[in-house]
């Protein structure tokens, strides 16, 4: 089929075109509007070793140390362990069970720091949530010396430092309308296209008998 024939097709099916994007631009907007909105509240924790002088603690060998471990503590973050005080700290209507859904926490490569993020269906729950998390694993890590410590490691223990507190987001992470309506607009295409095709498709086969 030439770009003439093209062209001409898509003038007689203009109708159709309109029609099914439209349509599809609804149900993007639709969509958009029935979905709940999610809130995302990030804060950072930088992990160090904490030395007790009195034992003989290296400082060297405790700066290792804390940077093998940083990984586990950053998975601690999204333990019961560390979620039920925040919850509890906080005081957001949430389950555990739900919120382990809504943390993520991953170390900042060449780092010791925790990137920590947390979703919630407020801003506000969002932001305290954050913070409270980040307290309670705080608490975990200057509770407990570091995992598999030997005794010349027993004075060698891990602390927290929240470097960047969270803060309210003013937008939700999600839905995004923008997002959705070009995904709609692009479905709204494909099914023009195809539905043209099948009309095309009939009406040769109709001509040909």
């Amino acid at each position: 089929m030439q770009l003439r024939e093209v062209l001409h097709v898509v003038r007689q099916s203009w109708l159709i075109i309109v029609a099914t994007v439209v349509v599809a631009l609804a149900a993007g907007w639709a969509v958009t509007t029935i979905t709940p909105a999610s809130y995302e509240a990030e804060t950072q924790i930088l992990v160090t070793p904490a030395v007790s002088p009195d034992t003989g603690g290296n400082a060297v060998q405790a700066a290792a140390l804390v940077s093998d471990q940083v990984a586990t503590y950053a998975a601690l973050a999204e333990t019961p362990a560390v979620l039920d005080p925040a919850i509890e700290r906080s005081g957001v209507d949430v389950v555990t069970n739900d919120l382990v859904e809504d943390v993520s926490a991953e170390v900042i490569p060449q780092t010791s720091i925790i990137l920590l993020t947390v979703a919630a269906e407020s801003a506000t729950d969002a932001a305290e949530l954050a913070n409270a998390i980040a307290a309670s694993l705080i608490e975990q890590l200057e509770g407990t010396g570091s995992a598999g410590s030997t005794p010349t490691d027993s004075a060698i223990q891990a602390t927290g430092t929240v470097v960047a507190p969270p803060e309210i987001p003013e937008d939700p992470d999600s839905p995004d309308l923008v997002v959705n309506l070009i995904v709609a607009f692009a479905i709204g295409l494909v099914v023009a296209f195809l539905v043209i095709v099948f009309r095309q498709a009939l009406a040769a086969g109709t001509r040909g008998r």
